[in-house]
């Protein structure tokens, strides 16, 4: 697999990534303490199949994550604020290559602490508890954590999604910084509009002309290069489009000048009828002229 050479943090280059595990950070040994980062108070919903109709029902979720005083157990305190008698806390242990009852099939862990944790086990799954291998997906990514459970019946190839928890950590905003915060993340979502729409017209408006552009392997770029680059990647057969990670927006004042924002963001595109995905951090200075809100530094990293 191979993505373009964008020398862009919006850009996929040089990354052998696919929508599933990264071979590169894979490790090897997998310990409780591994999940680390996912520890505290998420905020999500909870989606699930419904046996009977076979149709998706979502209602909110919240979960505490925390750990045994030894730290070899993974504590999940499962809230439901609608359906309080539905709470539950489970306790699960690692041992002999087993999460819980499930055999721990596949692991990566980033620096960040970031991580996906996949596990397998054979059982019977459905109304009329027919055979089936059943899966769990742990996806921690900035302040977004999957958990997700799947089920491929016996002689099927087909994995269904019986439920999944998408749950989210809110950056504390201050009062003061609130309208700061929403006014660069409607600045971020005309940026990337215009860049999903491929119109760099438009998307030269939010830059400044003196643009310095950091890359970790694309070195120091300059305005004309940037767009000449964009326009060259528009004119290709295969389309990208970019999506912010969800609660990884986060907003710095910068006194007098402008703000910083941090984040990641989802590149897609399609790739001989397969799409491919890849994840990235990103930091933008915008500065504040006279006639609005502009780029005029961006950095690039952990492609």
């Amino acid at each position: 697999m191979k993505f373009y050479r964008l020398p862009l943090l919006f850009l996929l280059l040089n990354v052998g990534l696919a929508s599933g595990l990264s071979a590169q950070g894979k490790t090897t040994t997998f310990t409780i303490a591994n999940l680390a980062a996912s520890a505290g108070e998420w905020k999500g919903t909870l989606t699930y199949l419904d046996y009977t109709s076979g149709k998706p029902y979502t209602m909110p979720a919240n979960l505490m994550v925390a750990f045994t005083a030894d730290k070899n157990g993974y504590i999940l305190k499962h809230i439901y604020p609608d359906e309080p008698k539905a709470n539950a806390t489970d306790t699960t242990f690692f041992k002999d290559g087993n999460f819980g009852d499930e055999k721990v099939s596949d692991f990566d862990l980033k620096p960040s602490g970031e991580f996906t944790l996949i596990t397998e086990q054979v059982g019977v799954d459905g109304n009329d508890n027919k055979p089936a291998t059943l899966r769990h997906i742990y996806k921690l990514e900035g302040n977004s954590f999957l958990i997700k459970k799947e089920v491929k019946f016996k002689g099927s190839a087909i994995w269904i999604k019986r439920n999944e928890y998408l749950f989210t950590k809110e950056h504390k905003v201050a009062e003061t910084d609130k309208s700061l915060y929403n006014k660069i993340a409607e600045m971020d979502s005309l940026l990337f509009c215009a860049y999903n729409t491929q119109d760099v017209a438009k998307m030269k408006t939010y830059f400044t002309t003196d643009l310095e552009w950091y890359q970790d392997n694309g070195g120091l770029l300059n305005f004309e290069t940037v767009f000449t680059n964009f326009q060259s990647i528009f004119n290709r057969p295969d389309k990208l489009s970019r999506e912010l990670v969800p609660a990884t927006l986060e907003v710095i004042p910068i006194k007098g000048f402008g703000a910083i924002e941090i984040g990641k963001h989802r590149f897609k595109h399609y790739e001989d009828g397969k799409l491919q995905v890849g994840t990235f951090r990103f930091v933008m200075i915008w500065k504040n002229e006279n006639d609005g809100w502009k780029v005029s530094r961006v950095i690039s990293f952990d492609h």
